[in-house]
Order: C-alpha cells, then sequence, then structure tokens
C-alpha cells in the first residue's frame, strides 16, 4: 500500500482488520510493526475510528518491561492485534514463533536493507497474508523495491542478483526502459498520489 503521506494507508488497514473481525468469530491475530514513534499515533487512530478494535501495544513506552518480555502467543491470541517495534522485533522471539493473520509493515523501507538485522527479523515472521505500508516504495534505488517485494511476494523478483541483472538490462532500453518491471509490480501495489491541494503537505 503505496499511497502518499496524508491519504489514509493507516485508516484502510484498520478496516481492513475491523471486516476481518466481523467475518471471523475468533480471527487468528495480525501483527503490525512500525517504528516507534509511531506506535502513540496508531493507539490514537486505534481510539478515534476503530474503538471495537482490541489491540496490545508490545512495547516498553506502552507496557512495562516486564510484560513486555513475558509476552506470550497465547496472550497475542486473545487481540485482535499485536504492534509492536522493528527495534522490539528483534529483542522478543515470540513474535516469531507466533502464526498471525496478517503481518503489516508501516513505514516498510526501514526493511529496504536485505542484510540488515530487522529486515531479516520482518521477513523470518509466519502469517496467512503480508502486507507493507509505506510512501516511498523506493527511496535510493531499485533494490529498495526489490526488499520489499521479498517480504510480500518471496520469489517474485527472483533473487537480490536476478533482480540486479534483471533491471541492469531494463536501463539499456532506449524507450520505456522499466515498463516491464512496473507492469510486473502493479498487481500488487494499492498506489495513490496527492492531487487535492487540501491534504496534508510534505
Amino acid at each position: 500500500l503505496a499511497d502518499d503521506m496524508g491519504l489514509g494507508k493507516t485508516i484502510q488497514v484498520l478496516s481492513l482488520l475491523l471486516v476481518e473481525q466481523a467475518r471471523c468469530a475468533r480471527p487468528r491475530p495480525s501483527l503490525l510493526v512500525a517504528p516507534a514513534s509511531l506506535l502513540a499515533n496508531w493507539a490514537a487512530e486505534i481510539e478515534k475510528f476503530a474503538p471495537g478494535l482490541k489491540a496490545a501495544i508490545v512495547h516498553p513506552s506502552m507496557m512495562p518491561a516486564e510484560q513486555v518480555k513475558a509476552f506470550t502467543a497465547e496472550q497475542a491470541s486473545d487481540y485482535d492485534l499485536a504492534i509492536t517495534s522493528y527495534g522490539s522485533l528483534l529483542r522478543i522471539p515470540m513474535f516469531a514463533a507466533a502464526d498471525w493473520r496478517f503481518v503489516i509493515l508501516d513505514e516498510a523501507q526501514a526493511i529496504k536493507n536485505p542484510n540488515a538485522r530487522q529486515t531479516k527479523a520482518a521477513k523470518a515472521l509466519k502469517a496467512r497474508a503480508r502486507i507493507a505500508l509505506t510512501g516511498t516504495p523506493v527511496e535510493n534505488h531499485l533494490g529498495d523495491l526489490w526488499s520489499i517485494f521479498d517480504f510480500i511476494n518471496p520469489g517474485l523478483l527472483g533473487n537480490a542478483k536476478q533482480f540486479t541483472r534483471y533491471t541492469k538490462g531494463l536501463a539499456e532500453r532506449t524507450h520505456n526502459p522499466y515498463g516491464p518491471l512496473r507492469e510486473l509490480v502493479r498487481p500488487y501495489i494499492l498506489r495513490r498520489m496527492k492531487t487535492d491541494k487540501s491534504v496534508i503537505t510534505d
């Protein structure tokens, strides 16, 4: 989900979770991973737009450290959504041990480096479906896009070396060089750009 900032990626995710809650008598819990600075924002958005969603923020900023360390997959099953930070993902083994309904990465450009520990931890999570939220799917180079797709749809773009060879070949095309890549990933990306001047500027 690659909408520009201010177009409602958070609301879309909360809507999906509410639909899942209504569809299943006892849905499997989902996991949201976000930068620590955004955890309070997620809590506020849930309270405002989805108060019926039962969420636990498993992070020392919102929960006593002892409870964070002791949090189990069984406890997670009492909630619709567990929320944590990328840093906590590395420190709490339970996240990798549990079987989630959705794993959602907010600011998914945080996993653009495939060799980073937090990227490897995110890709090791078990889920029925994976969602990446980012307003900037490509920050520095096309390898950022590959790493995000390696999380949401492993194998679609090949391995990192195959993808690099492929994009180098595209760069040598004279007309619409990256058109084939755009068509390949288009079905997997929901993307809206800002056109309304009243939407927040950034």
